[in-house]
């Protein structure tokens, strides 16, 4: 332990170095905001499950000592704040209702992230069960209604939307619960520039396996234009791999030798690899830490993180150190996750 500790020390040296003088980025962000109703039951799964069988049997009633917050989500509008808060300029894209506008500006303002919205459409909102697990950490069971953003395609994106997309340096895509991803992502690569990164996260590939082949030949594919960055975690990527069976670390290599382009990013709760053109090139250790705030958003400050250090230039392997760093601090502190910050907790906190 005492050499973990020393290692972890110098290497968050050498990053508080390298991002000590940060490079100034422009990062647009689309399309899920969702107002999230996070329920926390207080309870195991297996009592939680009793006690549900108990009310349902009797007709109905309710499940008191439970703990409820609303909170803003998504995986878009999660990745735009932990940017933000990292140091980057970041405007966020989409389409709501005029209620969710009211939310959008409420909630992302205060972050000072610049938001570029259009009040067609219905708000998108989730309930979100975190399950305690017995191990300290959590489950997150979701119930969600993608409001108008299950059809949110490239034709939505407006003249302004489309400048700021073209004008930024990176560009991050999220969830496949828009059943319109396919053509959205496929607009975007084709009328951005060569040198635009293009990070995308699908987030859960479950509901959506009748799309995996959709994803691979339009996007991952893409004639014009391969993706810069897939991330996703030990359930998502092997569903995209085609076969929801393989082990992820199989998974990921076997994207990668598919295409080589891409740089494929697998985030799990005890360790993080990135790949490509067929090789690991980094494996690293997640942080230890007591789950405080909430499991749901993990990923995405994992894929934020991740993106803002490629976006510094930092090595795959100095990054994938940072960004397990990021989402620990996430999931761990009630605080936003700036440079700073993360370079203290990386400085007292052990690893797996």
């Amino acid at each position: 332990m005492y050499f973990q500790s020393k290692v972890m020390q110098v290497q968050s040296l050498n990053l508080g170095r390298l991002l000590a003088k940060k490079k100034q980025q422009t990062i647009s962000v689309l399309p899920d905001f969702y107002l999230d109703i996070i329920i926390d039951p207080k309870i195991s799964y297996k009592k939680l499950m009793t006690e549900i069988d108990h009310i349902y049997s009797r007709g109905g009633g309710n499940l008191l000592g439970t703990s409820i917050q609303l909170i803003p989500g998504g995986n878009g509008c999660n990745v735009a704040r932990v940017l933000t808060s990292l140091g980057a300029s970041t405007t966020f894209l989409t389409e709501t209702s005029p209620f969710g506008k009211v939310l959008i500006e409420y909630y992302l303002h205060s972050f000072n992230i610049n938001t570029v919205i259009t009040t067609s459409g219905t708000i998108s909102s989730s309930v979100i069960l975190e399950i305690p697990t017995g191990d300290s950490n959590r489950s997150n069971v979701m119930m969600s209604d993608a409001g108008s953003l299950a059809n949110f395609n490239s034709s939505k994106l407006n003249l302004q939307q489309w400048q700021i997309l073209k004008t930024s340096n990176a560009i991050a895509i999220t969830n496949a619960a828009n059943l319109q991803m396919e053509n959205l992502v496929e607009h975007i690569l084709t009328n951005v520039p060569s040198s635009t990164v293009v990070s995308i996260d699908f987030s859960d590939l479950t509901p959506h396996i009748y799309r995996i082949d959709a994803f691979r030949n339009k996007i991952l594919s893409h004639s014009t234009k391969a993706p810069t960055i897939i991330v996703g975690n030990e359930n998502e990527l092997p569903c995209l791999a085609g076969n929801s069976n393989l082990k992820p670390k199989k998974a990921a290599k076997n994207l990668s030798d598919e295409f080589p382009e891409i740089i494929f990013g697998l985030h799990e709760s005890k360790q993080a690899q990135v790949w490509k053109n067929g090789e690991q090139l980094a494996e690293k250790a997640c942080f230890n830490v007591k789950v405080i705030k909430k499991v749901t958003g993990a990923g995405d400050a994992w894929h934020a993180g991740f993106l803002f250090a490629v976006q510094q230039d930092l090595s795959l392997e100095d990054a994938t150190i940072f960004a397990n760093a990021v989402a620990g601090y996430y999931i761990s502190s009630n605080d936003n996750p700036t440079v700073a910050k993360i370079i203290e907790f990386m400085n007292k906190t052990s690893l797996y």
